[in-house]
């Protein structure tokens, strides 16, 4: 029977030592585990492992002491507070971690921090050390020395390590052309060979969400008509059907390149994010399809019927559900927030000037309560029902979404956008972690323990 995890303090011998192949575990841990003197165990981090014989020693608190060589193989860092370990009694092993790392691109800048992530990953760092589990930053690389080059969370600032392998990564790339090179590819296929899971693998376009959301009858009802913008024909027939029409990248993010097409008087006005008072007019329909392929720039654009949302003193009003996978595999609800646009803008987001409130004080302050109560669980069932529909047609594994819903005037809930990346600057009113960090973290748990029960 394999024995839960312990938080086990671990020190280092010094290097000047014959007894490598030792290993030292404290006298009551060595008793708890029902282990021999000079038993031949396997040690092991990541994925490398060394043969250990084990003694017991006297100490006042749960302790295994390492070798230096052995500690070397391993490549473990220098642990300050208790780490958690397991002992599998079935194959005589003892295994330290699990270690966690974020999947990135970025390098630290001058100051030495992340930027707009480094509140994040000190967050998830803390909790996983208040967990016992260790959390780093990982680049893309080659895993084929069974180590890896990482940011490790230090006293002064990231240090870069020679670390074990992640048991489990989770990915905040933030280039969606690094995730379609080759490059990505290569390090997705060794993860793949070692049994490694990554969770959101990668980026989303919108136009392949809205066909894998299609799928699920009971969603079409709110799924706005979408087409990508290409053929001129498909395009004439959009505008015979729509009289307001955004046209969206479809690898876009934080509302930016967005336009509103409005009909008015049998002609088309054009208005971009950001630029309201840039007002464009185009008089035929063949005047608009040449302006808009050159605002795309040969880029990936998709043409999505305009809805008429629902407004609080001209401001228009979205929701941004965050949803994690919990122990079972099932999607619960994080977090929500309402999305109030500024005064005239075509999108609430936040990047754009909107602000926020939390979604169910919202609802409360605008409906009475029995409204406002129905109105917020059609918003959750309506995105657990669309973070289950992704992932049932998704290759990719997903442990996070943030989804972007709106009411209409009459109340009707749409699906606006998934993504696979929500932000991470906003930090909320917790006390100590705000509950993704959690969430993740009880989710990379989850995966360690499915991938090695």
């Amino acid at each position: 029977m394999n024995l839960k995890f312990q938080k086990i303090f671990i020190t280092v011998n010094p290097a000047i030592t014959r007894k490598k192949a030792l290993l030292f575990i404290e006298e009551k841990l060595f008793e708890a585990w029902d282990l021999q003197y000079g038993e031949p165990l396997t040690l092991m981090a990541g994925c490398r492992s060394v043969p250990v014989l084990v003694q017991p020693f006297p100490s006042s608190q749960p302790t295994i002491k390492l070798s230096f060589d052995t500690n070397q193989i391993l490549s473990l860092p220098a642990f300050s507070d208790p780490i958690s370990v397991t002992f599998h009694a079935e194959d005589r092993s003892i295994n330290i971690g699990p270690f966690f790392a974020a999947l990135i691109n970025q390098l630290p800048l001058k100051d030495g921090t992340f930027g707009e992530m480094e509140k994040f990953y000190q967050e998830m760092k803390s909790y996983c050390h208040q967990q016992g589990f260790s959390f780093f930053l990982v680049g893309i690389q080659s895993l084929k020395e069974g180590v890896v080059e990482g940011y490790w969370p230090g006293q002064n600032g990231w240090q870069t390590l020679t670390l074990p392998i992640p048991n489990v990564f989770y990915n905040r790339i933030h280039s969606r052309r690094m995730e379609e090179s080759p490059t990505f590819d290569l390090f997705t296929n060794e993860l793949k060979s070692y049994s490694i899971p990554m969770f959101n693998g990668r980026f989303l376009s919108k136009f392949d969400v809205h066909e894998l959301l299609l799928l699920e009858y009971e969603l079409l009802s709110n799924l706005p008509d979408t087409i990508l913008f290409n053929e001129k024909e498909e395009f004439f027939t959009f505008l015979e059907n729509h009289s307001v029409i955004y046209l969206k990248p479809s690898s876009g993010s934080q509302g930016r390149n967005i336009c509103r097409l409005t009909q008015v008087d049998g002609k088309w006005k054009i208005e971009q994010t950001g630029h309201i008072q840039n007002v464009h007019i185009a008089d035929t329909n063949e005047k608009l399809y040449n302006a808009l392929k050159k605002f795309c720039r040969k880029k990936a654009y998709i043409l999505q019927k305009g809805i008429s949302l629902f407004e609080i003193d001209q401001r228009k009003v979205d929701f941004r559900i965050l949803l994690h996978q919990n122990e079972q595999f099932q999607w619960k609800v994080t977090s929500m927030v309402a999305r109030i646009g500024d005064p005239g803008n075509i999108v609430s987001n936040l990047a754009q000037g909107g602000m926020m409130k939390n979604g169910s004080d919202f609802l409360k302050e605008v409906f009475d309560p029995q409204e406002a109560g129905r109105l917020h669980q059609k918003l959750i069932r309506l995105a657990k029902k669309t973070a289950h529909t992704l992932e049932e047609n998704h290759d990719d594994l997903f442990g996070e979404l943030g989804i972007d819903l709106a009411l209409d005037v009459d109340t009707h809930p749409w699906i606006i956008e998934v993504n696979s990346k929500p932000s991470k600057k906003f930090q909320g009113n917790y006390e100590t972690f705000r509950p993704s960090v959690k969430s993740i973290v009880e989710f990379m748990l989850t995966l360690d323990r499915e991938n090695h029960p």
